[in-house]
């Protein structure tokens, strides 16, 4: 990539994973371009633009001056290196944010299989998350193809199909963030951090959040939406959507 070319994001639109790694992108003000990603059709490209033929190959993926970081993670560390803003990884946190992370990586984990299963019971949330690209007549003829696609990423991501599993491993996930949180702090670690926005992100597997931020479908918002533990952590969206309206713009 030439030097005066910006940043690619690859990324899908609602995942909580692309959603990581935009808010860091963001966040330090690094102009980037993003071009969507759609489970199975863009997988062909993406392993031929990674050179990698042979194992499991996700997204956000952020090709930048000759480089690809295949992690939000990664692609947040990018942002901090290159971009300017307050800094997300505070000298003497590193540890204490990559906890964070992997905590969230966990319950998103558990999140992802959840509402994979409710959109492959949905006919309607599968309609509505088919690429912008296939016409509105075309995607009830199409469903089919939805159904397996949902199913080829339960399997991809060798995810358990036992609702209360997932359940208690998100639960279990969240609950550590109650716990930090109980003193009343704005932010995890005192400031803002990737620690707070890796948290953030998990929560839209419970409620998601606005459309302003993310927009949804209304069949889609239901799938995404786990009223058991919405109703349990109303503390914690409420924590999210401060955190959204204050510093994500």
């Amino acid at each position: 990539m030439p030097a005066n070319e910006l940043p690619v994001l690859t990324a899908m639109p609602l995942s909580p994973w692309s959603e990581k790694a935009r808010w860091a992108l963001d966040h330090h003000r690094i102009e980037y371009a993003e071009e969507v990603y759609t489970p199975m059709l863009s997988e062909p490209a993406l392993r031929w633009r990674l050179r990698r033929v042979r194992g499991r190959v996700t997204v956000p993926v952020l090709f930048a001056g000759g480089e690809a970081y295949s992690d939000s993670f990664d692609i947040a560390h990018y942002a901090e290196r290159r971009g300017s803003g307050t800094p997300l990884f505070r000298r003497g946190l590193e540890n204490a944010i990559a906890r964070w992370n992997q905590l969230s990586e966990s319950a998103m984990a558990a999140g992802r299989a959840l509402v994979t299963a409710r959109v492959a019971d949905d006919p309607r949330a599968r309609v509505e998350v088919m690429p912008d690209a296939i016409p509105r007549p075309l995607r009830r003829p199409l469903d089919p193809l939805a159904r397996v696609g949902v199913r080829y990423l339960l399997k991809k991501h060798r995810a358990s199909e036992d609702e209360q599993e997932n359940r208690a491993a998100l639960r279990d996930a969240l609950g550590e963030l109650r716990t930090a949180l109980a003193d009343g702090r704005q932010y995890l670690l005192g400031e803002l951090s990737y620690a707070d926005i890796a948290m953030a992100s998990a929560l839209q597997f419970v409620s998601p959040v606005g459309d302003q931020h993310i927009r949804l479908g209304p069949a889609t918002r239901r799938a995404w939406t786990d009223l058991e533990l919405a109703g349990e952590l109303t503390d914690l969206i409420e924590w999210r959507d401060q955190l959204y309206a204050g510093r994500r713009a």
